[in-house]
């Protein structure tokens, strides 16, 4: 039997309750991608506020009429709204305490508890909401508020995604990066909260003023959620030494990539934290918006937007501990396109790396267009890069799912640099970021 853990959860403010008051009205402007060819324009719609917060204004409403349909109840509210709610919905999400736990806000009701064909017989207004009396017995009561901000309408299923994930603002070489203070932080929930929705609209920001020692950012992750933990443990100590498991630990020159490409479930977010920068020439860090590099080879070149996300690539990693913290012995694989799209055909997800498989699970005749492809994407992501060199208490935090990132060769001999990097899931930033629009009452686009 299934044991559902009761939460010490808050109920939601009911100022959060009332997406449905809210106009859906940032404005969109047309920006240009820089491109290959600087004589073609190409361009995307984004947001032009980085932060567009809207205070969610607090009200009550009544029913003012309920009528049986043949599958609907049609609900008309004292503000003019309406809503068209289908019974077996209804039934299902019945708000009494036998079909719905209101402590860990979990329906109790299982499929087998309800049958579709469930009708209602009677259906009685008041102040307090609606109650519907049902063909087998069983008696239901919906406060009006509940059913208003559950409409089915176009305009609130749009604002629940918004509470879903905000909207992607896609950026070029040109791109700002936005600054945030390590100490405000932790010490001002609002300024953690900008900090989160930036995260996820830019999918880059630097953090200042981090002490200099290994897991300072542990900090930040602890205020949020919790560190994810690899096969190479919580931090990684960043620094040129011999004998390395990874290119990373090295002075060498790193390819445009995302991290741990081989994780089905990778990493979302990369706290790269500089301790001690190279003060030489070299150890800069090239990054590009892979998703902005996707929409650019989607418009220009179908052709190979497509083998990219059609062709799955073999991504692996295998290697022993070096130090105590990491797993003794790994070996990882994952087959999984370059370009990754949902089902409604929107990237998720982008991958490159070093790392890539000698093995090619594709027909020899179609192996060089892939290699066509993977150049031009290449070729495109460097074009689209800004280069940026990260100084002492400085971290570079970036969405792992969506950057690609790049390091220039330095001379070890001639200096240290040393980075710890920590990694933290986008499940727990999004949750926080939830949290904090809760308590503060805001909605961001």
């Amino acid at each position: 039997m299934a044991l559902i853990y009761s939460r010490n959860l808050r109920c939601l403010p009911s100022a959060l309750k009332l997406f449905m008051q809210l106009q859906h009205s940032a404005p969109l402007v047309t920006k240009s991608l820089s491109t290959l060819d600087k004589s073609v324009k190409v361009s995307c719609q984004f947001s032009t506020q980085t932060h567009s917060t809207v205070e969610i204004e607090q009200k009550s409403i009544e029913i003012t009429t309920a009528t049986n349909d043949e599958e609907f109840l049609e609900v008309k509210f004292t503000d003019g709204t309406q809503g068209d709610y289908p019974y077996c919905w209804l039934r299902d999400n019945c708000q009494c305490s036998q079909c719905y736990d209101h402590t860990s806000f979990t329906r109790r009701l299982v499929l087998d508890d309800w049958s579709d064909e469930d009708k209602p017989i009677d259906v009685q207004v008041d102040k307090s909401g609606v109650m519907i009396t049902w063909e087998s017995g069983h008696i239901s009561h919906f406060k009006p508020l509940w059913l208003q901000e559950r409409s089915f309408s176009n305009q609130l299923r749009s604002k629940k995604r918004y509470e879903l994930a905000l909207e992607k603002e896609l950026w070029g070489p040109d791109v700002k990066i936005q600054n945030f203070d390590y100490n405000a932080i932790l010490s001002d929930d609002k300024a953690l909260l900008d900090w989160l929705v930036i995260m996820e609209k830019m999918g880059i920001t630097v953090v200042k003023n981090t002490p200099q020692k290994p897991q300072a950012s542990f900090e930040i992750i602890n205020k949020v959620g919790f560190i994810k933990q690899t096969h190479y443990g919580t931090h990684y100590p960043i620094r040129n030494k011999t004998g390395a498991n990874s290119l990373a630990y090295t002075d060498n020159k790193l390819g445009m990539h995302n991290d741990l490409p081989y994780y089905e479930y990778v990493p979302g977010i990369i706290f790269l934290h500089c301790i001690t920068q190279f003060t030489g020439h070299g150890g800069e860090n090239d990054l590009a918006d892979g998703f902005w590099v996707a929409e650019y080879l989607k418009k220009h070149h179908p052709k190979e937007y497509n083998i990219l996300t059609e062709t799955p690539v073999y991504f692996w990693n295998k290697g022993s501990a070096l130090v105590k913290q990491e797993t003794t012995e790994f070996h990882k694989l994952l087959n999984i396109p370059l370009i990754v799209l949902n089902q409604d055909g929107k990237v998720t997800r982008v991958n490159n790396s070093q790392l890539r498989d000698s093995f090619l699970d594709v027909p020899a005749e179609n192996v060089k267009s892939w290699y066509q492809s993977l150049r031009l994407y290449n070729k495109i992501m460097y074009q689209e890069a800004t280069r940026f060199k990260l100084k002492d208490g400085e971290t570079l935090v970036m969405d792992n799912t969506r950057l690609l990132h790049g390091r220039t060769a330095y001379d070890g001999a001639l200096g240290e640099r040393y980075m710890d990097q920590v990694y933290l899931d986008w499940d727990e930033a999004l949750s926080k970021r939830r949290v904090l629009q809760e308590k503060y009452g805001t909605y961001h686009k």
